[in-house]
């Protein structure tokens, strides 16, 4: 009888199995908590990385558009300084233009034709004058549109005027300057 055992073994093992039970347990949730507050830790330090990328790119934004800015005022001052060149370089071109016409005139009207008025507006010349043939209107059209630098010329109006003791025929016409012809000889004169 000494090999029976008396004690509540059973009893032993389940208080043990429920020691080893709470063991694993508490050692379990330990590990979660764990794994838990490590996730969170690493979602904050990523989440805290990301707001300090997104910070710089706004800054590098807010710069980036200082400096469009500055590029959109740069473009409006080099437009406003070519618009400049452009009006300067549009008035030099027509400075020298009353004189040429004015040193070119007596070997464009032949004789027998007496301009009354000349008046230049922009690229535009009205003549009014008297003539003794209508052939000496023709030819000086044809001395303006051969000489380089003037061209298309109209006339408006001829007709005989009684006037004693000469008959002349009045005469109006237009003709136009080739400003790029005039301005390029113009220049290349001013240059020598």
């Amino acid at each position: 009888m000494s090999n029976i055992n008396l004690l509540p073994w059973r009893e032993a093992r389940a208080l043990r199995q429920k020691k080893q039970f709470g063991v694993m347990l508490g050692i379990f949730m330990a590990i979660t908590a764990s794994l838990g507050f490590a996730a969170d830790w690493l979602v904050e330090q990523q989440i805290g990385h990301q707001q300090q990328r997104n910070q710089r790119l706004l800054q590098e934004m807010t710069i980036l558009d200082a400096q469009l800015g500055e590029i959109r005022l740069l473009k409006e001052r080099r437009k406003e300084l070519i618009d400049r060149m452009q009006l300067i370089e549009h008035l030099q071109m027509r400075r020298n233009l009353p004189v040429r016409l004015f040193n070119q005139l007596p070997s464009l009207v032949p004789n027998g034709v007496y301009l009354n008025t000349l008046a230049l507006q922009d690229n535009r010349i009205d003549v009014n004058g008297k003539t003794e043939a209508y052939g000496r209107v023709a030819s000086m059209m044809r001395r303006i549109d051969g000489s380089g630098w003037l061209g298309q010329s109209q006339i408006s109006t001829i007709f005989a005027a009684d006037v004693a003791p000469v008959s002349l025929s009045q005469f109006s016409m237009m003709f136009q300057v080739a400003v790029a012809a005039g301005a390029s000889l113009d220049m290349a004169k001013g240059q020598k």
